[in-house]
C-alpha cells in the first residue's frame, strides 16, 4: 500500500467534521485530541488546527506534522473509522518523537491501530524501536 495521503480521504465539509463530534468518540492528550467514528463505509481523516494553534505559520507546521503521523501509521489501521485530530496550543512547540507518541496512544486508545503497534514509526528521523 502506498503511503500517501490523498485528498479524496480528507475531510471536505463541516458536515463530516460534526458527525464525528456527535456520533463519535473523543480521546485527549497534551498535544491533540483524537475524534473517532466507528462503523463508516470508507476511512476518512480531517485535521483540525484553529487560530488558537498560533498564527499561519505554526497551524500549517502542525497541520503538516499530524498529517504525516497519520500518512505513516495509516496502513495499520482498522477499516471504516472517520478520525479528526484538533490540535493543541502545545503542539506547536512539542518534538516529533513526543507528537508521534502521543499519537499512537491516543490511537491504540481508540482502537483505530492495534495494540502490538506501540513504538515509534519508522520513516521519520531514522528514530526507530
Amino acid at each position: 500500500m502506498p503511503l500517501t495521503f490523498p485528498k479524496s480521504i480528507r475531510f471536505q465539509n463541516s458536515s463530516e467534521f460534526l458527525r464525528v463530534k456527535t456520533e463519535g468518540r473523543a480521546y485527549s492528550g497534551r498535544f491533540m485530541t483524537v475524534g473517532v467514528l466507528k462503523g463508516c463505509d470508507a476511512t476518512r481523516v480531517g485535521l483540525i488546527t484553529s487560530k488558537r494553534v498560533g498564527g499561519a505559520v505554526e497551524r500549517n507546521r502542525v497541520r503538516r506534522r499530524l498529517r504525516e503521523l497519520m500518512r505513516l501509521t495509516r496502513p495499520q489501521w482498522v477499516s471504516g473509522v472517520w478520525v479528526v485530530a484538533i490540535a493543541r496550543r502545545a503542539a506547536v512547540d512539542a518534538p516529533f518523537a513526543e507528537l508521534q507518541s502521543e499519537w499512537l496512544r491516543l490511537a491504540e486508545r481508540a482502537g483505530i491501530l492495534p495494540k502490538a503497534s506501540s513504538g515509534t514509526v519508522s520513516g521519520k528521523g531514522g528514530e526507530g524501536v
